[in-house]
C-alpha cells in the first residue's frame, strides 16, 4: 500500500508539472503576442508620423521650387529642366538656391526634385464656369495636328451617363433638368503662330460646345473655324470613366485653347501629337514638379502641374457685361451709325433714356 500511495503521489506530481508548464506556455504565447500586437501598433503610429512628415517636407520641396520658377519668370529667364535627383545636376535648383534639409535633428529633408518645364500632358483640376486659357505651344518647333481633351468628374470618382443626353434622328433631345454627371464643355480654339489680325482671328476661331452623350456620338472632330462653323454643337461619347475628344487641327506651332463648362465642372487634360501622331511637348503653359520627402526610412512622393502664366483664368471676359440685377438695354441704329446714348445720337429722342422706359419696366 505504501508502494502504491507513493506511485499515485508521483504521477499528481507529474500532472501537476506538466499543467504548469502548459500554462506557462500559453501565458507566454499571449504576453508574446500581445507585445507583438503593441509593437506593431506603435510601429505603424510612428510610421503614420514619418510619413506626415515625409509628405510635409516634399511640399517644402514643391514650394521651394515653385519660389525659383517664380522668380525666373518674373526675371524673365528661361526655366530649366532637373531630369534626376542629383542635387547638382541643375544650377538653378542646387544648395544654396535650395536647401533640401527640413529638420537635420529628426532625419527630414527632400531627397529628391525633378522639374519639367515643357510636359506633354496638361492637367488642369477645375474647368468650371470660369473661362481657363491654355497655351498650346510646341517646345519643340514641330507641328501641331491634333489636339487630345480627357474630361472626368471634378472627384475623379466613376460618373454613371445614364443622365446624359441622347440622339434622336442626329438631335440631341431635350430635358428638363440636368443629370448628367459631366457638364458640356465650351471650347475656343485657334492658331495664333505668325502675323495676327483681329479678322484672322476672327476667321481661324473655332467654337463648340461640347455635349456629353450616353455612348453614342463620336470622339474625333475635325477644325472648322470662322461663321461657318457646322460643329458649333458637338455630341462626345461618354462613359462611366470619361469624355474624350480628338480634334485634328491644321498643322501649327502654336494654338490657343480656351475653356469653360456649363452646368457642371471638370477636371480636364490636354496633349497634341505631330503628323506622326507622336505626343509633343509643350512649353509656357505648365511645369510638373516632382519632390520626395524623406523622414527617417520613409518616403513621401508628391507631384504638382503649376501654372507658368498667373492669368491662365480670366484672361478674356466671359460676358460683355455682367450684373446682379436686371439689365435694361437702350441703343439706337441708324443707317451707317451706332449710338448706345439715343439722346446725343437723334436730337428730340431724350424721353426715351429717361423713366419711365417701358422697354425697362
Amino acid at each position: 500500500m505504501r508502494t502504491i500511495g507513493t506511485k499515485q503521489s508521483r504521477q499528481a506530481g507529474m500532472v501537476s508539472i506538466l499543467v504548469t508548464m502548459l500554462l506557462l506556455i500559453v501565458i507566454s504565447l499571449i504576453v508574446l503576442g500581445f507585445a507583438q500586437i503593441a509593437r506593431r501598433n506603435q510601429r505603424q503610429s510612428l510610421d503614420r508620423q514619418l510619413s506626415t512628415q515625409a509628405f510635409y517636407a516634399a511640399e517644402t520641396g514643391i514650394n521651394d521650387v515653385r519660389d525659383v520658377i517664380r522668380q525666373n519668370i518674373n526675371a524673365g529667364t528661361t526655366i530649366a529642366a532637373k531630369t534626376d535627383c542629383d542635387p547638382a545636376s541643375a544650377a538653378a535648383y542646387a544648395p544654396p538656391t535650395l536647401n533640401p534639409t527640413v529638420d537635420a535633428a529628426n532625419g527630414i529633408s527632400y531627397s529628391c526634385i525633378l522639374v519639367d518645364p515643357t510636359p506633354s500632358t496638361l492637367v488642369y483640376g477645375s474647368i468650371d464656369s470660369t473661362s481657363t486659357i491654355v497655351p498650346l505651344i510646341s517646345a519643340s518647333g514641330g507641328n501641331i495636328t491634333s489636339v487630345t481633351m480627357t474630361w472626368q468628374s471634378k472627384g475623379g470618382s466613376a460618373t454613371p451617363v445614364t443622365g446624359c443626353p441622347t440622339v434622336v434622328a442626329g438631335v440631341f433631345n431635350a430635358v428638363s433638368s440636368w443629370n448628367c454627371g459631366y457638364g458640356i464643355v465650351r471650347m475656343d480654339l485657334v492658331g495664333t503662330a505668325g502675323t495676327l489680325t483681329q479678322a484672322g482671328l476672327q476667321a481661324g476661331t473655332m467654337t463648340s460646345f461640347l455635349v456629353p452623350l450616353n455612348n453614342v456620338g463620336s470622339n474625333s472632330l475635325g477644325f472648322v473655324a470662322g461663321t461657318a462653323n457646322t460643329n458649333n454643337r458637338f455630341g462626345v461619347k461618354c462613359s462611366n470613366t470619361n469624355c474624350n475628344l480628338t480634334i485634328t487641327v491644321p498643322a501649327s506651332t502654336q494654338y490657343y485653347l480656351r475653356l469653360s463648362t456649363i452646368y457642371k465642372g471638370v477636371s480636364l487634360q490636354v496633349t497634341t501629337t505631330d503628323a506622326s501622331s507622336n505626343p509633343l511637348k509643350l512649353q509656357g503653359a505648365q511645369a510638373v514638379i516632382d519632390a520626395t520627402g524623406k523622414a527617417q526610412d520613409v518616403l513621401r512622393r508628391v507631384q504638382v502641374h503649376i501654372p507658368l502664366t498667373p492669368s491662365s483664368t480670366t484672361q478674356l471676359p466671359d460676358y460683355a457685361i455682367g450684373s446682379t440685377d436686371a439689365v435694361c438695354k437702350r441703343f439706337v441704329t441708324l443707317d451707317g451709325f451706332f449710338q448706345s446714348f439715343a439722346a446725343t445720337a437723334v436730337a428730340g429722342l431724350t424721353s426715351i433714356t429717361t423713366p419711365p422706359n417701358p422697354m425697362c419696366q
